[in-house]
């Protein structure tokens, strides 16, 4: 049985995100969403070498507004949630206990390594856990610019130090009042 997998790619304030959905009954699932080119070819060759013996897919350019917009507004502070459901399709199972757990830190909240690792039950794997995220699948959905160093240092970020830096400062500010904006941007067109 073939399965299809819809990919594109579209340009945001953070720069140009990848993505691999379906839209499924229950809405998109996002199977991939990152910022760099390479990482999502090698994505899509590692899905589709895991799973020779069962489904085949097929990848086909398609794109969708409503991860665009909804993502479009995440990165501009109107939302605070990006509610796509997620599979990970390639993974460890110790990567993808990490990236579960990760899922459930509240927006504008951080942890860090340490307790990510102490959350999932390996302690002392807080280095792994790290690890772990970098090569997460699905970020902004899998929030792991939440998980920084014991010292409060942002650390690493598979995205990159200056989006995951965008995002934190992002999480951290009160969102805008729309209302407001609005009033303010008919009072300069008026």
């Amino acid at each position: 049985m073939t399965r299809y997998i819809n990919k594109t790619e579209f340009r945001t304030k953070t720069g140009v995100l990848y993505c691999l959905w379906e839209n499924r009954a229950c809405g998109i699932t996002v199977l991939f969403l990152g910022n760099k080119k390479e990482t999502f070819r090698k994505y899509i060759e590692k899905i589709k070498d895991n799973c020779r013996d069962s489904d085949s897919f097929s990848f086909i350019s398609k794109e969708s507004k409503d991860i665009e917009n909804k993502i479009d507004r995440y990165l501009n502070g109107k939302i605070k949630s990006l509610d796509f459901k997620v599979e990970f399709l390639a993974g460890t199972q110790f990567q993808k206990k990490i990236w579960n757990v990760a899922l459930s830190i509240p927006y504008g909240k951080t942890i860090s390594y340490r307790k990510l690792a102490a959350l999932t039950g390996y302690r002392k794997a807080w280095r792994a856990a790290g690890s772990a995220l970098k090569k997460n699948p699905v970020m902004l959905i899998v929030p792991c610019h939440r998980i920084i160093r014991s010292d409060g240092a942002p650390g690493e970020f598979g995205g990159g130090k200056k989006v995951k830096k965008f995002l934190l400062s992002l999480e951290k500010s009160p969102p805008p009042d729309t209302r407001f904006n609005d009033y303010l941007a008919n009072i300069i067109a008026s």
